[in-house]
């Protein structure tokens, strides 16, 4: 009989649990909604990457966790153009431009974690002059007749990390000056 009693109480808890899970997931969704204009492409990056996924509680905490993912892929990106400049040295420019990216990033990422979110109205330029970059390294590539199917893969998810590292932050922006809700 004593087990019985409990049942009502089990009960209770797990539907609070479950509205409690249930509203978490849609302030994520709802974050990813903003920052991904619910793109399909975006939304199932984000949610196949444990560390964005879980970054979704604000817009800061999403803008920042691109951002750290920024800085890790030029290191990465960089390492494959460094190969390939040792096979071509048609390369030699882009393995210039993705050495700068990184560095460069990582100043931005430290200056708006500092700031927490973008300060100036110039942060957002500064953040996509840096990530032109990679566009000058596929015209220089593209200009000797060279496409290469991997670097244009990481030179596009880079853009869409930008992007979306962007949305979140201009977002959070316009909240703190009052622009939007």
């Amino acid at each position: 009989m004593a087990s019985l009693n409990k049942l009502p109480i089990l009960l209770l808890i797990s539907l609070i649990l479950c509205f409690f899970s249930s509203h978490s997931i849609n302030a994520n969704d709802d974050i990813l909604d903003i920052a991904c204009e619910k793109d399909k492409e975006c939304l199932d990056y984000i949610k196949a990457d444990k560390v964005l996924a879980a970054a979704t509680t604000t817009d800061l905490d999403l803008g920042l966790a691109l951002m750290k993912s920024i800085v890790a892929q030029t290191k990465t990106t960089h390492d494959y153009v460094l190969k390939k400049k040792i096979e071509n040295p048609v390369y030699t420019e882009c393995e210039k431009e993705w050495l700068d990216m990184g560095p460069n990033f990582q100043l931005i990422l430290d200056r708006t974690a500092k700031n927490k979110g973008y300060k100036d109205d110039t942060d957002d330029y500064d953040f996509h002059n840096v990530g032109d970059a990679s566009d000058r390294c596929k015209t220089s590539l593209k200009n000797a007749n060279i496409i290469d199917a991997e670097l244009n893969r990481k030179s596009h998810e880079l853009g869409l990390l930008m992007v979306v590292a962007n949305r979140s932050l201009t977002h959070l922006s316009q909240k703190k000056r009052g622009l939007i809700k």
